[in-house]
């Protein structure tokens, strides 16, 4: 006979003789948009080739839709991830910069649900051979719900991500 005990009761054996599922509203009531921008000092696109003499800002955005958000709370998490196309390091921008700093800590969905993380990255961040170098850019992201070093691998209830494109910096 298979385990029917609950996590919650376990020394309940005749819980499940009556358990009803709850079924959750609809994708309506918990739906998200995510967007993953790299932009010059001004706020605008810097088209494809960037010098490591320049700074430049990454944002991102997600946008929670459906009234089931507000129930919600965690830590988001954003990320950058550089490949090198040739020669070169691949690496996640984070790694570049202090730690947290692409972290949005103590996020309420009954606060908002509108998430917005920009950081401008020093000049001489990323690396670039002396012809310069090619990297294929995505970004990433993920919502956990505890926001503790006692969570260490907690798995994140959201994630996503975006391709963004290829980016030489010189």
């Amino acid at each position: 006979m298979p385990n029917t005990s609950s996590p919650c009761w376990p020394e309940d054996t005749d819980y499940l003789d009556g358990r009803t599922e709850i079924h959750v509203p609809s994708s309506g009531a918990l739906r998200a948009f995510w967007d993953a921008d790299v932009l010059d000092s001004n706020g605008i696109p810097p088209g494809t080739i960037i010098s490591t003499a320049d700074g430049f800002t990454v944002r991102f955005r997600v946008e929670l839709v459906g009234d089931l958000w507000r129930c919600l709370a965690g830590c988001w998490c954003f990320e950058l991830c550089l490949t090198a196309i040739g020669k070169g390091d691949n690496f996640n921008l984070s790694e570049k910069l202090p730690a947290g700093v692409l972290e949005v800590k103590d996020w309420r969905g009954c606060s908002t649900r509108c998430v917005e993380l920009s950081y401008s990255v020093p000049a001489g961040t990323i690396p670039a051979e002396n012809c310069g170098t090619l990297y294929e850019v995505g970004a990433r992201f993920a919502l956990h719900c505890c926001c503790d070093a006692s969570h260490p691998h907690e798995r994140p209830i959201l994630v996503g991500y975006e391709a963004l494109e290829e980016i030489e910096f010189y």
